[in-house]
């Protein structure tokens, strides 16, 4: 335990991707049930994403979640040619999100289901690769959680 840590330049002290993957993880939940802060669909999803991104670098238990996507893609033959959709990529895939993401109804995509999309989309975008337009929603994830600290 590093109760004594250097915090110098640190602006909310050492939180690690463990720590602001549990705050944010509280956070969406108490942004969806409806605490102070009540998320709509666009501020939920945002949160979910950014809990996603961290999940993957916090490792652990975190990581859990992105190994349920990995195998449903895996299940549904996606990048394999012969699912039960045919030969459907990992950017299809990543396209399929993004559209429902931006253009599924409010009424058909409350906060917690744009929660859900949001993060399984976290997990996919990176895995369609670096030079992907994919990439980028990730990476700049990730550097806002890297100038917090994670």
């Amino acid at each position: 335990m590093y109760l004594a840590a250097d915090t110098s330049g640190a602006v909310f002290g050492v939180l690690g991707s463990g720590g602001i993957a549990l705050c944010l993880t509280v956070l969406l939940i108490f942004g969806i049930v409806g605490g102070r802060l009540t998320f709509r669909q666009n501020g939920a999803a945002v949160c979910a994403f950014i809990a996603g991104t961290t999940y993957v670098s916090a490792g652990k238990i975190w990581a859990n979640p992105g190994k349920v996507v990995e195998q449903g893609l895996t299940g549904l033959g996606v990048g394999a040619g012969s699912g039960p959709f045919g030969d459907v990529g990992i950017g299809a895939v990543s396209l399929l999100l993004a559209i429902i993401l931006v253009a599924c109804p409010a009424k058909w995509l409350p906060p917690g289901r744009a929660a859900i999309v949001a993060m399984i989309a976290a997990f996919v975008w990176p895995a369609a690769g670096d030079g992907s337009i994919w990439a980028m929603p990730v990476q700049f994830a990730a550097a806002v959680l890297m100038m917090v600290g994670a």
